[in-house]
């Protein structure tokens, strides 16, 4: 029986307010000195890689639920979405994969771009507009900063933030996440909204 997409966002959902739940845990527990500042900061890369890679996990579910018909989106048939019928089902990801060990799904233009061919119009994934793209984008870069240490991924991080009112201690992916944005949320938090608000988007019509 499918299920509807709004069911991969409830679980997308939850898996953020449990890493928020954390997140103000460990606040706690520094105002209270029973951890270093440094802690802290290991514990944001930690919340945002988690984060990250869920948002991913739920772009692939959502895509693989819509090729299989075994997720349809309220208010539009499973026929209407999906492209093409691959028989049997246990062969669809191998055809998607085409020899691929697994799939990137960001930069948001593999995800596009796979969605054209296997999606009518590529639909739900070509409805996110440019801005929704760009942040994706820049939270791939962090994700990228805090998980490889590169030099480019550095220097795309740097240029993120190039522009941004930081401390010296917020100019690193950790400090910045930890750091305040508009109305006195973190940026891990704005993340957090955004790429639910990202998510929410995909599963409605």
């Amino acid at each position: 029986m499918p299920r509807k997409a709004n069911k991969l966002l409830d679980d997308f959902k939850q898996k953020v307010r449990s890493k928020e739940l954390v997140r103000c845990k460990m606040e706690e527990l520094l105002v209270s000195q029973n951890i270093k500042e440094t802690d802290i900061l290991f514990i944001y890369d930690g919340l945002f890689l988690n984060l990250f890679t869920d948002f991913e996990k739920f772009i692939e579910d959502l895509f693989f639920g819509l090729i299989k018909g075994s997720i349809y989106i309220e208010g539009k048939s499973i026929s209407s979405i999906r492209k093409v019928k691959i028989s049997p089902q246990e062969e669809i990801e191998l055809v998607v994969l085409s020899g691929k060990d697994y799939l990137d799904w960001l930069p948001y233009d593999h995800t596009k771009k796979r969605a054209e061919i296997f999606l009518n119009d590529g639909y739900p994934f070509t409805k996110l507009n440019e801005n929704q793209i760009r942040v994706m984008g820049e939270y791939h870069k962090i994700r990228n900063a805090i998980a490889h240490k590169s030099l480019k991924a550095q220097k795309q991080f740097m240029k993120i933030i190039q522009n941004r009112p930081l401390l010296p201690t917020e100019k690193n992916p950790s400090g910045y996440l930890r750091s305040k944005g508009s109305g006195e949320m973190t940026q891990y938090e704005i993340a957090a909204r955004e790429l639910v608000k990202i998510a929410n988007d995909l599963c409605k019509v």
